[in-house]
């Protein structure tokens, strides 16, 4: 049986349909609606595929294997580096950092994702890294946060 999703009353008429999906109607609060499932991707899903990125996948391959857009997956991945953001504390000691970035093309390849990756040469430990453009504003968000790192040299991963 179906309810409002405003005030849970069962009083509900049918008012037409859009996209195929019947309309209903709330006799007792005029509330208009068609869903009544829960929509979007289970959470499993997401974190399947924020693993499938960390191992080295890419977000076309991600969204064709789970069946979704690559733009969706690069929403969960942004989501999840957000919640789980922990980046180490400068060390104090002088280390030589190299900068490299990646990038993704998000359905046109004119309109590109850049992530800016900020590394330990000697470590290899990512240490910072910053989503955008390939301009100088990214680059500059990046390099002024790795200003309490005593950064003698920056190199790049060539």
């Amino acid at each position: 049986m179906h309810a409002c999703p405003q005030c849970q009353s069962d009083r509900l008429v049918n008012n037409g349909s859009v996209a195929g999906q019947p309309k209903k109607l709330c006799k007792r609060c005029g509330f208009q609606f068609t869903r009544t499932t829960p929509h979007g991707k289970l959470l499993t899903t997401k974190i399947n595929a924020v693993l499938l990125y960390l191992s080295g996948i890419s977000m076309h391959r991600i969204a064709f294997l789970l069946r979704v857009s690559a733009q969706s997956v690069l929403n969960w991945i942004r989501t999840f580096a957000k919640a789980h953001e922990e980046k180490p504390k400068p060390a104090g000691k002088t280390i030589v950092l190299q900068l490299d970035e990646m990038w993704h093309d998000l359905k046109r390849k004119r309109q590109k994702l850049w992530i800016w990756k900020a590394l330990d040469h000697d470590s290899g430990r990512l240490l910072d890294w910053e989503c955008g453009r390939r301009d100088k504003a990214t680059l500059k968000k990046l390099v002024d946060r790795l200003a309490p790192w005593d950064v003698k040299l920056y190199c790049t991963d060539q």
